[in-house]
């Protein structure tokens, strides 16, 4: 017995992960690093420069050099200035005027798309086709359309009543450029109130077509309070769109006539390389800004509570 050597269990090494799953664990990171050095280059480092600015003194003679700060007194100036204040009435008619359209006109337009039917595809296309529009092009025609000796005010002319002055006359030009806005994006609007309405189950609406409910009141009643969570979302999108619209305000108007159609946009435009005031116009950007980040976080918030855990 005692010659005979005593054999040790071996105790087996733990299995080592295969090299595929181990680099399949590194390669969520690897892709979202590129892209979080492509976020930083175009979009956070320009915010850093804006905010800075925004609280320095930058002019034509120093906007190579070096920067004085200045702190708050930009922000004092520019909410001092009544021009400030007008221009934010202005980007809230316009964004009345969308909400309106986005909401109201959006949920008719897409109650009659949701309906299968011969013209729905065609209309649906239509509308990807003006959505998908570059707004230089759409606004270039807007403004063909609507000049004092343009085609709209030709065929009012026909018959019988006299031009209007939809782009020329101060208290109509907000509002016209306003129209033409919404009506680029009553397109998007559609497009995502049709689709939350195709997810209601149709045993709801069978069920209200059993009880004697017609369609508009099944829609009213039944199908609107169902998209309540959709036609928020889309409010805040629409607040969101109507304080960053700049393109359509410029090519229809270039903010006039006079002051008239100058939004905040247009407003932090025209200050900073029109006047050479750059941080008064970079200060005005931040505050737009400021009212859009308001709006973004009840979005955030109402997405990431519909993402399930």
């Amino acid at each position: 017995m005692s010659g005979l050597a005593t054999k040790i269990p071996e105790v087996a090494a733990p299995p080592q992960a295969p090299p595929e799953r181990r680099r399949s664990a590194i390669t969520p990171l690897g892709f979202g690093v590129p892209a979080a050095v492509v976020l930083v280059a175009m979009a956070l480092y320009p915010l850093v420069v804006l905010f800075q600015m925004s609280v320095s003194d930058v002019g034509p003679s120093n906007i190579v050099g070096g920067w004085s700060l200045v702190g708050l007194d930009n922000f004092a100036d520019a909410l001092g200035d009544p021009e400030t204040w007008y221009a934010l009435w202005r980007t809230l008619g316009v964004c009345a005027v969308l909400l309106t359209s986005n909401l109201v006109l959006g949920f008719v337009c897409a109650s009659v798309l949701a309906e299968p039917g011969r013209g729905s595809g065609a209309v649906l296309g239509l509308m990807v086709f003006i959505w998908a529009l570059p707004p230089l092009v759409s606004g270039s025609v807007w403004k063909f359309l609507l000049d004092d000796s343009g085609v709209l005010n030709s065929v009012l002319g026909v018959v019988g009543i006299g031009p209007v002055p939809w782009l020329s006359s101060p208290s109509a030009a907000l509002w016209t450029v306003a129209g033409v806005v919404a009506w680029s994006a009553l397109p998007f609007s559609t497009l995502i109130l049709r689709g939350a309405m195709l997810a209601v189950p149709r045993e709801v609406l069978e069920a209200a077509a059993i009880d004697g409910a017609g369609y508009w009141t099944t829609r009213a009643r039944i199908v609107l309070p169902l998209l309540r969570p959709t036609m928020w979302i889309l409010a805040i999108l629409t607040v969101v769109y109507a304080f960053k619209s700049f393109d359509f305000v410029y090519v229809l108007t270039e903010g006039g006539p006079g002051t008239s159609t100058n939004t905040l946009p247009v407003l932090s435009y025209y200050t900073a390389f029109t006047q050479f005031d750059m941080s008064t116009g970079a200060t005005v950007a931040v505050l737009s800004m400021i009212v859009v980040a308001a709006c973004a976080v009840p979005y955030v918030r109402r997405v990431n509570a519909e993402v399930p855990r």
